[in-house]
């Protein structure tokens, strides 16, 4: 799978989110390593374990996975002849324990979650190491009963300590001491106990001194009389020890005999760690299993992005009659989002992931996810954006072919838009050619009439509303947008004047500027007036050279929108179009003929229901009998209402 696409799409932040529902750095390594496979049944296999562990978790009881811990190197040490502490051989043991726990649970659990069930009658009981280790170590410590001369040792060890307490007491209760001593404890001092006596009065207690405080000022002495029981003390002491070791050998020993054993629970308990982290994740997202195509078509219902606090669902369908799909729309109107959710999804349902998508989504299986989304604009390796998208580009047209999923956000752009228009298309086609399931967004209009001449290419359009600038965030798919670049600019305040040069450019392409004329007084604007009945295409007559009839369906090229030819052209060549619920004007050159207007219709039909709006049918109606106020006029092609 390519890393890139992974960085891209930001699946390693699924796999923080993942590792944040383990319970034991075992489990985090399998979400460490965690990538997208690409055998289905692998997949099947691992999205099977994620609905498992989520059925298991739904009822709240939690599934015990008591003394989890990565004991994996204490095992080795223990097998290659090491003496493990009694704490490190209570975490082998607490393993041990969780591990039978787990089993026993289980097996109780083959009609939820038949196949965690199978994984834990692998798991190998260990359950009299358990005892022996429990008995031998409390606390974590040798346990007095670990045999019988240990707890001879320390029986004895407490009689003589309780000597020495009782001999240095009757310096501290004499008055014969109270001034010779600098304070009235008892102190250790390289594990005997020691009086701490004033440096002046040192001569007056019998003894050896053991060390001395910082200032001086303070002498430690081991008294003459308790002399002969510290020696017995350190002898009994060294035995004790001696007594430790060999029961941590016998018991380390019990560990090493059966350490694969214990290694191989440990590989199973980790594999519980992560499907039960996935089982927690998919419940927190409100995800859902998603069944796996095997001819590489998609449908989404009810997508959401599972990065994004309050996400727009994304419906999408694609790879059945259409394998290629141009999302045009405005900035930040969601189409990068709407290409992040489709491979964020995908990659997540390859790793065994559940997705947060309504009922009915169905994903397919991609030997490669490959994508360009983002800015790769290097300064060190002298790469401009456009060199960026390019390289990226190049290296995805040599890897793709017909199992790849290919995503591309603006494609095309940073360079002359003519040229990169150009090579957008181009590259669309190849690797549409290559059979890959591909999504790519655009503002080219180019790009949007690749819908019109090659099958398999459709477009989608991301919402927007034009009354508050806002995006919807909703993808329209069958249909082209417009990047409302004039519509924003109006609300953001442009001058009509830029935005009517900017229309006639749409219109008529680049032209001099017109003189400017002397100064007169204003005229009122002439208005576009309905006319009073619809025209009678039997006794309209087109323009020389303009083969149009009232009543054509045409497509206008420029936003991919069908209509109906209203009007006949003007000396300009502008037809007037009814599209999309109103009356606007187009060059003739930005229309293609899809019906004749006689194959259009049945005999006798009245085209007033096919070029005008219910309330301009009866505002003709009105002016036929009355004065009406108020005119209506004519949208010219870009212009917003």
């Amino acid at each position: 799978m390519d890393i890139d696409a992974l960085e891209m799409l930001e699946f390693d932040k699924i796999k923080a989110m993942l590792a944040g529902y383990t319970q034991s750095s075992l489990g985090r390594e399998l979400v460490e390593g965690l990538l997208p496979m690409t055998q289905v049944a692998a997949v099947e296999a691992s999205l099977r374990e994620t609905s498992e562990a989520r059925a298991l978790m739904a009822g709240g009881a939690g599934v015990p996975l008591h003394g989890l811990a990565d004991v994996r190197e204490l095992v080795r040490r223990a097998d290659r002849g090491a003496v493990l502490a009694p704490g490190d051989l209570l975490k082998v043991v607490d393993c041990l324990r969780g591990s039978r726990t787990l089993k026993r649970y289980m097996g109780g659990k083959r009609h939820v979650a038949p196949c965690l069930s199978r994984y834990a009658e692998a798991i190998v009981e260990l359950q009299a190491i358990e005892e022996r280790v429990y008995a031998g170590i409390d606390g974590g410590r040798v346990a007095d009963t670990a045999n019988d001369r240990l707890a001879k040792v320390r029986r004895e060890l407490r009689v003589v300590e309780d000597r020495i307490q009782s001999k240095l007491q009757a310096y501290l209760s004499s008055s014969q001491y109270r001034d010779v001593l600098q304070e009235s404890y008892i102190s250790l001092k390289d594990g005997r106990h020691v009086l701490p006596v004033k440096a002046s009065h040192r001569h007056r207690v019998d003894g050896l001194v053991i060390g001395a405080s910082g200032s001086g000022m303070t002498v430690f002495v081991e008294p003459a009389a308790v002399r002969r029981l510290s020696n017995e003390l350190q002898a009994l002491r060294a035995e004790e020890e001696a007594e430790e070791y060999q029961v941590l050998l016998i018991l380390s020993g019990l560990v090493a005999a059966d350490a694969g054993a214990m290694l191989a629970n440990l590989e199973i308990l980790a594999q519980y760690d992560f499907a039960l982290a996935k089982g927690k994740l998919s419940l927190a997202m409100e995800a859902r299993a998603v069944a796996m195509r095997p001819d590489g078509a998609i449908q989404i219902v009810q997508g959401r992005h599972p990065l994004l606090r309050s996400p727009v669902p994304l419906n999408l369908a694609l790879g059945r009659r259409y394998r290629t799909l141009v999302i045009t729309g405005p900035n930040t109107g969601g189409k990068t989002v709407a290409l992040k959710t489709v491979g964020l999804l995908t990659l997540m349902a390859q790793a065994g992931l559940h997705v947060p998508a309504g009922e009915g989504t169905e994903l397919a299986v991609f030997t490669e996810v490959l994508a360009d989304i983002g800015d790769h604009q290097s300064i060190a390796q002298s790469l401009s954006t456009f060199s960026s998208h390019m390289g990226r580009i190049a290296d995805i047209l040599r890897r793709v072919n017909g199992d790849c999923l290919v995503l591309l956000d603006e494609v095309g752009t940073g360079t002359d838009p003519a040229e990169g228009a150009a090579l957008a298309a181009a590259s669309l086609e190849a690797i549409h050619a290559a059979g890959a399931l591909t999504l790519a967004t655009t503002h080219y209009s180019d790009l949007k009439r690749l819908a019109d001449v090659h099958a398999g290419f459709i477009n989608g359009c991301m919402e927007f509303d034009r009354d508050t600038l806002q995006p919807l965030f909703s993808m329209i798919v069958g249909e082209a947008g417009s990047s409302h670049a004039l519509c924003i600019a109006e609300r953001l305040g442009v001058g009509q004047d830029v935005l009517e040069a900017a229309r006639r450019h749409l219109r008529e392409g680049p032209h001099p500027p017109a003189p400017i004329p002397a100064a007169k007084a204003p005229e009122e604007p002439a208005a576009c007036a309905l006319p009073a009945h619809p025209p009678d295409p039997a006794q309209a007559a087109p323009e020389a050279g303009l083969p149009w009839q009232v009543g054509d369906v045409v497509r206008i090229l420029t936003t991919g929108h069908r209509g109906v030819v209203a009007e006949l052209a003007d000396a300009r060549g502008e037809l007037v179009v009814f599209a999309r619920g109103r009356r606007v004007k187009v060059n003739h050159k930005r229309l293609r003929l899809l019906v004749k207007a006689a194959d259009a219709y049945p005999e006798g039909y009245d085209l007033g229901v096919a070029l005008y709006t219910w309330p301009d049918r009866k505002l003709m109606r009105d002016m036929g009998r009355k004065h009406v106020a108020g005119r209506h006029r004519v949208i010219t092609e870009g212009e917003d209402r």
